[in-house]
C-alpha cells in the first residue's frame, strides 16, 4: 500500500500518491450529494499509474523510435518501459517515487531527481495547488548534465468516457499514425470533420491515439447526462487524445509541450522540445476548473 497524500479547500479534493509516480490518485468536486469524480479515480492501492487519474511526463512525452535517438554526434539508447509496448514512452517521471519538498492543505510540492538515462540529467518540481474551483499543476525540469540536452514535458490526465462526452479544443492541426503509433503526416483539421473539436465535439467511435498542433491552450471537457463540465487553461501549444473506442470507460486529453518523437526530426526545437544547458529550466502550467451545467438526468 503506498502512501496518499490528500489536498482538501473545501470544494475540491485531491489525492496523490507520490511514490508512484506522483500520480493523482483521484481528482472530485466536494458537493452536498457527495464527491463527484473529475477525472477517472484510481483503486486504493493501486499501483500503476496508468490506472490512475493523471501523472506527469517528463522528460519527454509519448513514444520515441529506434530505440533511443542520436544527439550532437552520439546514440543515446532508450529501453522500452512499459509491458505490451514496443517503444520506449513518457520518460522516467511516471515510473519513479517522488519526494515531499512541502505540503499545505491546498498545495503539495513534489520533487525528483533522475540522471539513468542519457543525455537527460535533470530535477523536476511538481506542484498540485486547490485554488478556488480549480487545480494548478505546475511541472517544471531543470538540466543539471554537462552537456546541454532536449527536453519536453507534458500532463496525461485520464477521464470517464460516456455515452454524451464532449470535449471543445480548437486545432490547426493533427498527426496521422502509422500502427506503432508513430506520426507520418500532419494534415489541417477540415471544419466539422469528426476530429474537429473547435466548438464542441464527440469522441470518435474509433480508436484515437493523435497530437493535435496549433492550439490555443483553451479547452473545455463536458458531461452534459452528469451536469459536471471541466475547463482546461495550459501553457501548451499541443495536445493528445487517446482512447480505444466507443467502448472504453475513459479517454485522455494530455497537454503537452512538444510533438511526438520530436527526437528524430531534423529540427527538434521546431517540434517542441526545448534544449537546456545545465542550469535552466522549462515550465508547463495546467489548470484544471471545475463547473456546473444543467443536466439531463
Amino acid at each position: 500500500m503506498h502512501e496518499t497524500l490528500t489536498l482538501d479547500n473545501g470544494r475540491l479534493r485531491v489525492v496523490v500518491a507520490p511514490a508512484v509516480g506522483a500520480s493523482v490518485v483521484r481528482f472530485d468536486a466536494l458537493t452536498p450529494a457527495g464527491p463527484v469524480a473529475l477525472m477517472r479515480p484510481g483503486g486504493a492501492g493501486e499501483s500503476d499509474p496508468n490506472r490512475l487519474a493523471m501523472y506527469p511526463l517528463v522528460p519527454w512525452s509519448n513514444r520515441i523510435a529506434e530505440e533511443g535517438f542520436e544527439w550532437r554526434g552520439r546514440h543515446y539508447p532508450l529501453a522500452a518501459n512499459l509491458p505490451g509496448e514496443p517503444l520506449p514512452i513518457h520518460g522516467d517521471g511516471w515510473q519513479r517515487a517522488w519526494q515531499i519538498e512541502a505540503q499545505h492543505e491546498s498545495e503539495l510540492r513534489l520533487s525528483l531527481r533522475s540522471w539513468q538515462q542519457p543525455p537527460f540529467d535533470y530535477r523536476a518540481e511538481l506542484t498540485y495547488r486547490l485554488v478556488d474551483d480549480g487545480l494548478a499543476v505546475t511541472l517544471a525540469v531543470t538540466h543539471l548534465g554537462d552537456t546541454p540536452a532536449p527536453y519536453g514535458v507534458g500532463l496525461h490526465p485520464w477521464f470517464p468516457r460516456t455515452a454524451d462526452v464532449c470535449l471543445e479544443a480548437a486545432a490547426e492541426g493533427v498527426w496521422e499514425v502509422d500502427a506503432q503509433q508513430l506520426p507520418t503526416t500532419w494534415r489541417r483539421i477540415s471544419p466539422g470533420e469528426a476530429w474537429d473539436f473547435a466548438h464542441g465535439n464527440a469522441l470518435p467511435e474509433r480508436k484515437i491515439d493523435n497530437l493535435f498542433t496549433g492550439w490555443s491552450g483553451q479547452a473545455t471537457l463536458c458531461w452534459p447526462r452528469r451536469g459536471v463540465a471541466l475547463s482546461v487553461t495550459s501553457s501548451a501549444s499541443r495536445y493528445l487524445v487517446f482512447s480505444p473506442d466507443a467502448q472504453a470507460d475513459f479517454f485522455c486529453f494530455e497537454p503537452v509541450s512538444h510533438c511526438v518523437d520530436a527526437h528524430h526530426y531534423d529540427d527538434p526545437s521546431g517540434h517542441g522540445l526545448v534544449v537546456l544547458a545545465s542550469g535552466e529550466s522549462h515550465e508547463l502550467h495546467c489548470r484544471f476548473r471545475y463547473s456546473t451545467i444543467p443536466g439531463l438526468l
